[in-house]
């Protein structure tokens, strides 16, 4: 008898570390659809999607090696950049950022940040010396905080004139195992609170951060879902199923009062099975495994941007951004 009541209790103790302290019913639903009129250009590959306070968005293209600025109907405005290494010139810019008097682009080929007025004409840029820097958030106080997988902080505050200010974060370094993980390709993992915050993912494992400009962690959201492995690499001989399975944890956004934390891992048969988990803004878990159609790239309010690549009409060249709505709760 003593025995069943120990295994009962160790049961309900489990539940209670791996259950939402309560349970809700959130759902996405997909509101809108804004196809990408750009004219005779064409969309090469979206990195980041932004908005101005007007509604107009601007979408860094890795392929094309510009930004475009289009209105709320998706019609094109401008193009900021093109190829190259010289002032205003990007190379595969990875992060886009505005702000009411100024546009900030991680050109991340070039290893540096660039500035544009509204108008986009090229201000100033500054190069990163921090190895392998991956991502790029900018606060309203002119200062951007450059991310790596690389190293013992997590992250690095530079002012906009490429003052370094300070490190951010800690992790074992070199890695245990001392094998690195590098990531290629387009990926996103930061973005910023609305008080100004940064919300930052670990990708390789489910650690995300709300933290201040100083360090200081606010709260972190971690969980365990089914299916979940760590991107931890034990040797080179087992790297490329280690890596297959693993589940990469990218961009959290605040949507309402909650906040989703994105992730993705291979099916079977090497096809991306995306997820998102919600919490509470203080870390407490709400609901886990809403199926997701798209990786997003912003929120406001209720709503969650992404970029659809499949056309909006059959024969159209350009992708549409899409709108989804977080709906339920209690």
């Amino acid at each position: 008898m003593m025995r069943y009541v120990l295994l009962l209790l160790a049961t309900m103790l489990l539940q209670h570390w791996t259950t939402p302290t309560t349970a809700q019913d959130y759902s996405l639903e997909k509101v809108r659809e804004i196809p990408i009129d750009l004219g005779d250009e064409i969309v090469g590959q979206i990195s980041d999607l932004a908005r101005d306070t007007e509604g107009n968005f601007y979408l860094s293209d890795r392929q094309q090696h510009t930004v475009w600025v289009t209105d709320p109907s998706g019609k094109l405005i401008r193009r900021i950049g093109q190829e190259g290494s010289g002032p205003g010139e990007m190379s595969k810019p990875q992060n886009v950022t505005v702000f009411d008097d100024r546009i900030v682009v991680f050109d991340k080929e070039n290893f540096r940040v660039a500035t544009f007025n509204l108008a986009g004409v090229h201000q100033a840029s500054f190069r990163i010396d921090r190895p392998g820097p991956d991502n790029i958030v900018c606060g309203s106080e002119a200062r951007c905080a450059v991310s790596s997988l690389f190293g013992e902080s997590l992250l690095t505050v530079y002012d906009l004139n490429g003052n370094k200010s300070h490190d951010m974060g800690s992790r074992p370094w070199p890695p245990d195992p001392p094998i690195p993980v590098r990531m290629g390709g387009s990926f996103l993992h930061m973005s910023l609170t609305p008080e100004g915050r940064i919300l930052f993912s670990s990708i390789k494992t489910y650690q995300v951060y709300d933290m201040e400009w100083d360090g200081r962690i606010i709260a972190t959201y971690s969980a365990e879902p089914s299916g979940y492995f760590p991107m931890v690499i034990t040797s080179m001989e087992t790297a490329s199923e280690e890596l297959n399975r693993s589940t990469k944890i990218f961009r959290p956004l605040v949507v309402g009062d909650l906040v989703l934390v994105q992730r993705v891992r291979n099916s079977p048969d090497n096809f991306g099975i995306r997820h998102i988990d919600l919490f509470e803004r203080n870390g407490t878990l709400v609901q886990m495994d809403i199926e997701s159609p798209l990786h997003f790239d912003y929120a406001e309010g209720d709503d969650l941007y992404a970029i659809d690549i499949n056309p909006v009409e059959e024969g159209e060249l350009n992708p549409s951004i899409v709108v989804y709505r977080l709906n339920g709760g209690p």
